[in-house]
């Protein structure tokens, strides 16, 4: 196991508004959660030891909450900096209380371990997949990016993995040629490189958005759905950085809910 997810279904006994992003809501709601087992998490923190969803109603991201209505939020962690298994009973408890006042009353918490698979086999593939994004935002250069970039896109599901990776003993392979040994460190630097490349944008709905995080900080982010077409002699491979994505979300301030995405492979096809 290198990480853990825990989707957190619940409601509330009173009217909560937000007059910031709702992603914060979620980020002092975990990092209470911690404090309460004994883990601090340093705001400076330049690692976070999990990413987070922000809360949804549906498909949609909320801005206020309702007594009656159900509510979803996840949170992600990654083993190697958390105890994942004490985190977890953080969660899985009838209501989570916060030190404000608030009360989640837990309806389900949903637990998923997180381990290695590079299935897929190892031939010539055309892959078309697609995204849907939540608020999200890239950074390049110290330039935001606020569209649905495939470079950004897999680069920064890349770094998670390797993040995961980090400290373990697993080897990923293909036909017995070493894609990455997990010794400290991965280098998957070369491969999104190789996808990159061999990648295009061929369908992009999205709109820009502008996120208030609080305290006078604003992020340029955006939101909705594209398709991609990717050719790889690696699917496996490419489909584990799309697991990776699905469970960690994309992009910059993770840990404040942004970035939270669901990849899907539409159709595959094998190349003679």
């Amino acid at each position: 196991m290198i990480g853990t997810s825990i989707s957190v279904t619940f409601t509330v006994d009173y009217p909560i508004t937000f007059s910031t992003w709702v992603g914060r809501f979620v980020n002092r709601v975990v990092n209470e959660v911690l404090g309460d087992l004994g883990f601090n998490v340093p705001h400076s923190a330049r690692e976070k030891p999990f990413t987070a969803s922000p809360v949804l109603d549906g498909g949609r991201v909320v801005g206020r909450l309702i007594p009656g209505r159900v509510y979803f939020f996840r949170v992600s962690f990654i083993c190697s900096l958390i105890d994942c298994s004490r985190a977890v009973d953080g969660f899985v408890k009838p209501e989570i209380r916060l030190s404000t006042g608030e009360v989640l009353r837990v309806i389900r918490a949903g637990v998923r371990e997180l381990g290695i698979n590079v299935g897929g086999g190892g031939s010539r593939s055309v892959i078309t997949w697609g995204v849907r994004y939540w608020p999200t935002t890239f950074i390049f250069r110290s330039h935001y990016i606020t569209w649905p970039s495939p470079a950004r896109f897999l680069s920064s599901a890349a770094q998670t993995l390797s993040r995961l990776l980090k400290g373990g003993e697993a080897l990923i392979d293909k036909n017995g040629e070493t894609l990455a040994g997990i010794l400290n460190e991965v280098d998957l630097k070369g491969f999104v490189k190789e996808l990159t490349f061999n990648t295009e944008v061929i369908e992009a709905r999205v709109r820009e958005l502008d996120l208030n995080l609080g305290r006078g900080r604003r992020v340029p982010a955006f939101e909705g759905v594209a398709k991609y077409v990717t050719y790889t002699e690696r699917p496996g491979l490419f489909r584990l950085l799309l697991d990776i994505a699905n469970a960690y979300g994309v992009g910059k301030n993770r840990a404040l809910g942004l970035g939270y995405v669901s990849a899907e492979v539409v159709e595959q096809r094998q190349l003679r």
